[in-house]
Protein backbone atom coordinates (compact mmCIF):
# COMPACT_ATOMS: atom_id res chain seq x y z
CA UNK A 1 0.00 0.00 0.00
CA UNK A 2 1.21 3.48 -0.87
CA UNK A 3 0.85 6.38 1.53
CA UNK A 4 -1.18 9.52 0.79
CA UNK A 5 1.18 11.59 2.94
CA UNK A 6 3.66 13.53 0.79
CA UNK A 7 6.15 13.53 3.70
CA UNK A 8 6.60 9.79 3.11
CA UNK A 9 8.12 10.43 -0.32
CA UNK A 10 11.43 11.89 -1.48
CA UNK A 11 11.37 13.95 -4.65
CA UNK A 12 14.73 14.23 -6.40
CA UNK A 13 15.57 16.03 -9.64
CA UNK A 14 13.00 16.83 -12.32
CA UNK A 15 13.27 14.38 -15.22
CA UNK A 16 10.54 15.90 -17.39
CA UNK A 17 8.46 19.04 -17.73
CA UNK A 18 5.04 17.90 -18.92
CA UNK A 19 1.93 19.63 -20.22
CA UNK A 20 0.15 19.46 -16.87
CA UNK A 21 3.05 19.35 -14.42
CA UNK A 22 6.57 18.15 -13.67
CA UNK A 23 7.79 14.57 -13.32
CA UNK A 24 10.37 13.83 -10.62
CA UNK A 25 12.48 10.83 -9.86
CA UNK A 26 11.66 9.87 -6.29
CA UNK A 27 11.48 7.22 -3.60
CA UNK A 28 8.79 6.00 -1.25
CA UNK A 29 9.35 5.25 2.44
CA UNK A 30 10.59 1.75 1.51
CA UNK A 31 13.25 3.30 -0.78
CA UNK A 32 11.53 2.04 -3.91
CA UNK A 33 12.20 4.09 -7.05
CA UNK A 34 9.21 5.96 -8.46
CA UNK A 35 8.38 8.51 -11.11
CA UNK A 36 6.26 11.12 -9.31
CA UNK A 37 4.14 13.50 -11.37
CA UNK A 38 3.31 16.73 -9.55
CA UNK A 39 0.36 18.57 -11.07
CA UNK A 40 -0.66 22.11 -10.12
CA UNK A 41 -4.45 22.12 -9.78
CA UNK A 42 -4.93 25.83 -10.44
CA UNK A 43 -5.24 25.54 -14.22
CA UNK A 44 -8.07 25.48 -16.79
CA UNK A 45 -10.78 22.89 -16.19
CA UNK A 46 -10.22 21.55 -19.72
CA UNK A 47 -6.67 20.52 -18.79
CA UNK A 48 -7.77 18.89 -15.55
CA UNK A 49 -10.51 16.99 -17.38
CA UNK A 50 -7.99 15.61 -19.88
CA UNK A 51 -5.70 14.59 -17.04
CA UNK A 52 -8.50 12.90 -15.10
CA UNK A 53 -9.68 10.99 -18.18
CA UNK A 54 -6.12 9.81 -18.78
CA UNK A 55 -5.80 8.59 -15.18
CA UNK A 56 -9.10 6.72 -15.45
CA UNK A 57 -7.98 5.09 -18.71
CA UNK A 58 -4.60 3.98 -17.35
CA UNK A 59 -6.17 2.63 -14.15
CA UNK A 60 -8.59 0.64 -16.28
CA UNK A 61 -5.91 -1.02 -18.44
CA UNK A 62 -3.94 -3.96 -17.00
CA UNK A 63 -1.04 -5.00 -19.22
CA UNK A 64 2.72 -5.39 -18.69
CA UNK A 65 3.50 -3.09 -21.63
CA UNK A 66 1.22 -0.25 -20.54
CA UNK A 67 2.35 2.24 -17.90
CA UNK A 68 0.61 1.85 -14.55
CA UNK A 69 -0.40 4.40 -11.93
CA UNK A 70 0.56 2.98 -8.55
CA UNK A 71 -1.14 5.62 -6.45
CA UNK A 72 -2.52 9.16 -6.62
CA UNK A 73 -3.65 11.74 -4.05
CA UNK A 74 -4.10 15.48 -3.53
CA UNK A 75 -2.05 17.56 -1.10
CA UNK A 76 -2.67 21.30 -0.81
CA UNK A 77 -2.80 22.76 -4.35
CA UNK A 78 -1.10 19.78 -6.02
CA UNK A 79 -2.11 16.35 -7.27
CA UNK A 80 0.56 13.63 -7.04
CA UNK A 81 0.61 10.60 -9.32
CA UNK A 82 3.02 7.71 -8.66
CA UNK A 83 4.35 5.65 -11.58
CA UNK A 84 7.01 2.91 -11.76
CA UNK A 85 10.37 4.52 -12.55
CA UNK A 86 11.54 3.54 -16.06
CA UNK A 87 15.31 3.74 -15.72
CA UNK A 88 16.16 4.44 -19.37
CA UNK A 89 13.59 7.18 -19.85
CA UNK A 90 11.67 7.54 -23.10
CA UNK A 91 12.89 6.64 -26.58
CA UNK A 92 13.02 10.25 -27.72
CA UNK A 93 15.49 11.06 -24.91
CA UNK A 94 17.67 8.12 -25.92
CA UNK A 95 17.66 9.28 -29.54
CA UNK A 96 18.72 12.76 -28.52
CA UNK A 97 21.46 11.68 -26.12
CA UNK A 98 22.73 8.20 -26.93
CA UNK A 99 21.50 6.68 -30.20
CA UNK A 100 21.78 9.92 -32.16
CA UNK A 101 21.82 8.15 -35.53
CA UNK A 102 18.99 5.80 -34.59
CA UNK A 103 18.52 2.55 -32.69
CA UNK A 104 20.15 -0.66 -33.93
CA UNK A 105 17.61 -2.90 -35.64
CA UNK A 106 17.58 -5.57 -32.92
CA UNK A 107 16.69 -3.00 -30.24
CA UNK A 108 14.02 -1.60 -32.55
CA UNK A 109 12.50 -5.05 -32.95
CA UNK A 110 12.44 -5.62 -29.18
CA UNK A 111 10.80 -2.24 -28.53
CA UNK A 112 8.24 -2.60 -31.33
CA UNK A 113 7.31 -6.09 -30.19
CA UNK A 114 6.38 -4.75 -26.75
CA UNK A 115 4.50 -1.78 -28.24
CA UNK A 116 2.53 -4.09 -30.54
CA UNK A 117 1.70 -6.29 -27.55
CA UNK A 118 0.28 -3.23 -25.79
CA UNK A 119 -1.72 -2.25 -28.90
CA UNK A 120 -3.22 -5.73 -29.23
CA UNK A 121 -4.57 -5.30 -25.71
CA UNK A 122 -5.74 -1.70 -26.22
CA UNK A 123 -7.55 -2.61 -29.44
CA UNK A 124 -9.15 -5.65 -27.78
CA UNK A 125 -10.59 -3.19 -25.25
CA UNK A 126 -12.19 -1.32 -28.20
CA UNK A 127 -9.90 1.70 -27.86
CA UNK A 128 -7.27 3.51 -29.91
CA UNK A 129 -4.19 5.03 -28.31
CA UNK A 130 -4.02 7.93 -30.76
CA UNK A 131 -0.48 9.20 -30.05
CA UNK A 132 2.10 6.45 -30.56
CA UNK A 133 5.56 8.04 -30.93
CA UNK A 134 9.06 7.64 -29.47
CA UNK A 135 8.34 10.23 -26.78
CA UNK A 136 5.51 8.07 -25.41
CA UNK A 137 7.47 4.81 -25.23
CA UNK A 138 9.36 4.28 -21.95
CA UNK A 139 12.11 1.72 -21.35
CA UNK A 140 13.77 -0.11 -18.53
CA UNK A 141 16.04 -3.16 -18.67
CA UNK A 142 13.10 -5.57 -18.89
CA UNK A 143 10.53 -4.04 -21.22
CA UNK A 144 9.08 -1.13 -23.15
CA UNK A 145 5.80 0.40 -22.01
CA UNK A 146 3.35 2.72 -23.75
CA UNK A 147 2.46 5.92 -21.89
CA UNK A 148 0.47 9.14 -22.43
CA UNK A 149 -3.17 8.19 -22.93
CA UNK A 150 -4.45 11.76 -23.23
CA UNK A 151 -5.51 11.12 -26.84
CA UNK A 152 -7.00 7.67 -26.20
CA UNK A 153 -10.53 7.17 -27.54
CA UNK A 154 -13.09 4.38 -27.22
CA UNK A 155 -15.44 2.88 -29.78
CA UNK A 156 -18.02 2.17 -27.08
CA UNK A 157 -20.81 4.73 -26.88
CA UNK A 158 -23.88 4.18 -24.67
CA UNK A 159 -23.21 0.46 -24.53
CA UNK A 160 -22.80 0.01 -28.28
CA UNK A 161 -19.64 -0.25 -30.36
CA UNK A 162 -19.23 2.28 -33.15
CA UNK A 163 -17.71 1.13 -36.44
CA UNK A 164 -15.43 4.15 -36.72
CA UNK A 165 -14.39 7.35 -35.00
CA UNK A 166 -14.35 10.97 -36.16
CA UNK A 167 -12.47 14.14 -35.25
CA UNK A 168 -8.80 14.77 -34.60
CA UNK A 169 -6.99 12.46 -32.20
CA UNK A 170 -4.13 14.86 -31.48
CA UNK A 171 -4.61 17.71 -29.01
CA UNK A 172 -1.52 19.59 -30.16
CA UNK A 173 -0.21 20.52 -33.59
CA UNK A 174 3.14 18.76 -33.26
CA UNK A 175 1.49 15.37 -32.77
CA UNK A 176 0.03 15.56 -36.29
CA UNK A 177 3.37 14.46 -37.77
CA UNK A 178 2.67 10.95 -36.44
CA UNK A 179 -1.01 10.98 -37.42
CA UNK A 180 -2.54 8.71 -40.07
CA UNK A 181 -3.78 10.28 -43.35
CA UNK A 182 -7.39 9.22 -42.77
CA UNK A 183 -7.43 11.29 -39.57
CA UNK A 184 -5.96 14.31 -41.37
CA UNK A 185 -8.52 14.04 -44.16
CA UNK A 186 -11.42 14.46 -41.73
CA UNK A 187 -14.02 12.96 -44.08
CA UNK A 188 -17.22 11.01 -43.46
CA UNK A 189 -15.41 7.65 -43.66
CA UNK A 190 -13.85 8.23 -40.24
CA UNK A 191 -11.04 6.00 -38.96
CA UNK A 192 -10.43 2.83 -36.95
CA UNK A 193 -7.74 1.37 -34.70
CA UNK A 194 -5.54 1.11 -37.81
CA UNK A 195 -4.42 4.71 -37.14
CA UNK A 196 -2.21 3.30 -34.37
CA UNK A 197 -0.58 0.98 -36.91
CA UNK A 198 0.27 3.94 -39.15
CA UNK A 199 1.79 5.71 -36.14
CA UNK A 200 3.88 2.59 -35.49
CA UNK A 201 5.30 3.00 -39.00
CA UNK A 202 6.15 6.69 -38.47
CA UNK A 203 7.64 5.91 -35.05
CA UNK A 204 9.75 3.11 -36.54
CA UNK A 205 11.20 5.58 -39.06
CA UNK A 206 11.79 8.05 -36.24
CA UNK A 207 13.66 5.53 -34.10
CA UNK A 208 15.60 4.07 -37.03
CA UNK A 209 16.85 7.44 -38.33
CA UNK A 210 17.27 9.25 -35.00
CA UNK A 211 14.83 12.06 -35.83
CA UNK A 212 11.17 12.38 -36.73
CA UNK A 213 10.03 12.12 -40.36
CA UNK A 214 9.01 15.44 -41.94
CA UNK A 215 11.33 17.22 -39.50
CA UNK A 216 11.47 20.97 -40.19
CA UNK A 217 8.69 20.64 -42.79
CA UNK A 218 5.45 22.60 -42.81
CA UNK A 219 2.27 20.84 -41.75
CA UNK A 220 0.77 21.45 -45.20
CA UNK A 221 3.70 19.66 -46.87
CA UNK A 222 3.39 16.72 -44.47
CA UNK A 223 -0.37 16.49 -45.08
CA UNK A 224 0.00 16.48 -48.89
CA UNK A 225 2.72 13.84 -48.80
CA UNK A 226 0.66 11.52 -46.60
CA UNK A 227 -2.55 11.93 -48.62
CA UNK A 228 -0.62 11.20 -51.82
CA UNK A 229 0.58 7.96 -50.28
CA UNK A 230 4.27 8.95 -50.09
CA UNK A 231 6.11 7.21 -47.27
CA UNK A 232 9.11 8.26 -45.20
CA UNK A 233 12.28 6.31 -45.93
CA UNK A 234 15.21 5.10 -43.88
CA UNK A 235 18.54 6.82 -44.18
CA UNK A 236 20.85 3.83 -44.37
CA UNK A 237 23.60 2.70 -46.74
CA UNK A 238 21.14 1.51 -49.37
CA UNK A 239 19.22 4.80 -49.30
CA UNK A 240 22.35 6.93 -49.60
CA UNK A 241 23.89 4.83 -52.39
CA UNK A 242 20.72 5.00 -54.46
CA UNK A 243 20.58 8.78 -53.80
CA UNK A 244 16.82 8.86 -54.04
CA UNK A 245 16.76 12.54 -53.19
CA UNK A 246 13.69 12.28 -51.01
CA UNK A 247 12.63 15.53 -49.41
CA UNK A 248 11.08 13.68 -46.50
CA UNK A 249 14.26 12.90 -44.62
CA UNK A 250 16.67 15.71 -45.32
CA UNK A 251 16.60 17.93 -42.23
CA UNK A 252 18.54 21.15 -42.40
CA UNK A 253 20.38 20.38 -39.15
CA UNK A 254 24.00 19.53 -39.98
CA UNK A 255 23.96 17.00 -37.14
CA UNK A 256 22.37 14.48 -39.50
CA UNK A 257 25.18 14.09 -42.03
CA UNK A 258 25.66 11.23 -44.48
CA UNK A 259 28.60 9.99 -42.43
CA UNK A 260 26.22 8.98 -39.65
CA UNK A 261 24.21 6.67 -41.90
CA UNK A 262 26.64 5.26 -44.47
CA UNK A 263 27.47 2.26 -42.23
CA UNK A 264 23.85 1.48 -41.35
CA UNK A 265 21.93 -1.24 -43.15
CA UNK A 266 18.40 -2.38 -42.37
CA UNK A 267 17.00 -5.75 -43.33
CA UNK A 268 14.45 -6.37 -46.07
CA UNK A 269 12.09 -7.64 -43.38
CA UNK A 270 12.21 -4.28 -41.61
CA UNK A 271 11.48 -2.42 -44.85
CA UNK A 272 8.50 -4.69 -45.47
CA UNK A 273 7.27 -4.24 -41.90
CA UNK A 274 7.26 -0.45 -42.35
CA UNK A 275 5.52 -0.64 -45.72
CA UNK A 276 2.72 -2.68 -44.16
CA UNK A 277 2.30 -0.10 -41.40
CA UNK A 278 2.39 2.93 -43.69
CA UNK A 279 -0.05 1.70 -46.33
CA UNK A 280 -2.25 4.70 -47.16
CA UNK A 281 -5.23 2.35 -47.42
CA UNK A 282 -6.16 1.65 -43.80
CA UNK A 283 -7.99 -1.56 -44.72
CA UNK A 284 -4.78 -2.97 -46.21
CA UNK A 285 -2.70 -2.31 -43.11
CA UNK A 286 -2.03 -5.34 -40.99
CA UNK A 287 -3.52 -5.48 -37.52
CA UNK A 288 -1.26 -5.37 -34.46
CA UNK A 289 -1.96 -9.05 -33.87
CA UNK A 290 -0.90 -9.99 -37.39
CA UNK A 291 2.21 -7.80 -37.27
CA UNK A 292 3.35 -9.69 -34.16
CA UNK A 293 3.88 -12.71 -36.43
CA UNK A 294 5.97 -10.81 -38.98
CA UNK A 295 9.42 -12.23 -39.74
CA UNK A 296 11.05 -8.92 -38.72
CA UNK A 297 10.33 -9.75 -35.07
CA UNK A 298 11.97 -13.19 -35.19
CA UNK A 299 15.28 -11.61 -34.16
CA UNK A 300 13.77 -11.05 -30.69
CA UNK A 301 13.75 -14.76 -29.88
CA UNK A 302 17.23 -15.16 -28.44
CA UNK A 303 17.90 -11.76 -26.90
CA UNK A 304 16.31 -9.16 -24.64
CA UNK A 305 16.34 -5.44 -23.95
CA UNK A 306 18.57 -6.10 -20.93
CA UNK A 307 21.21 -7.70 -23.18
CA UNK A 308 21.04 -5.11 -25.93
CA UNK A 309 20.82 -1.96 -23.80
CA UNK A 310 23.59 -3.07 -21.43
CA UNK A 311 25.90 -3.42 -24.41
CA UNK A 312 24.89 -0.16 -26.05
CA UNK A 313 24.41 2.34 -23.22
CA UNK A 314 27.12 4.04 -21.18
CA UNK A 315 26.63 4.59 -17.45
CA UNK A 316 25.72 8.13 -16.45
CA UNK A 317 26.59 9.60 -13.05
CA UNK A 318 25.10 12.75 -11.64
CA UNK A 319 26.55 15.12 -9.14
CA UNK A 320 25.17 15.52 -5.65
CA UNK A 321 21.55 16.48 -5.74
CA UNK A 322 18.98 17.54 -3.19
CA UNK A 323 15.94 15.70 -2.05
CA UNK A 324 12.77 17.72 -1.68
CA UNK A 325 9.32 17.07 -0.30
CA UNK A 326 6.22 18.00 -2.22
CA UNK A 327 6.06 21.47 -0.69
CA UNK A 328 9.42 22.31 -2.31
CA UNK A 329 11.52 22.50 0.89
CA UNK A 330 15.02 21.08 0.64
CA UNK A 331 15.62 18.33 3.17
CA UNK A 332 19.02 16.72 2.61
CA UNK A 333 21.67 15.74 0.08
CA UNK A 334 21.93 12.30 -1.49
CA UNK A 335 25.26 11.18 -2.85
CA UNK A 336 26.37 8.58 -5.31
CA UNK A 337 23.09 7.49 -6.87
CA UNK A 338 23.38 6.31 -10.46
CA UNK A 339 20.57 7.45 -12.76
CA UNK A 340 20.05 8.25 -16.40
CA UNK A 341 20.81 11.95 -16.58
CA UNK A 342 19.24 13.46 -19.68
Amino acid sequence: MYSSNIQHYKLLEIVKYGKFGSVYKGFDNKNKSLAIKKVYLDQPMENLTIMCNEVITIRRFKHRNIITILHCFIYKQFAYLMYPFMSYGNCEMLLQNVYTSGFPETILALILKDVLSALIYIHSEHCVHGSIRAKNILLNSRKAVVSNFGDCQTFINQGEKKKCLYGLTAKNENQLYWTAPEVLQQNLSGYTEKIDIYSIGITSCEMANGFQPYKDRELTFMYIEKVRGNRPLFQDKMYLMEDQGSTLLNPTNELYSHKMFINKTFSDEFYQFIELCLNENAKSRWSAKKLMKHSFLKQCRFTSLADQLTEGLPTFKIKDHKTVHGDGKHIKNNNGRTIWNF
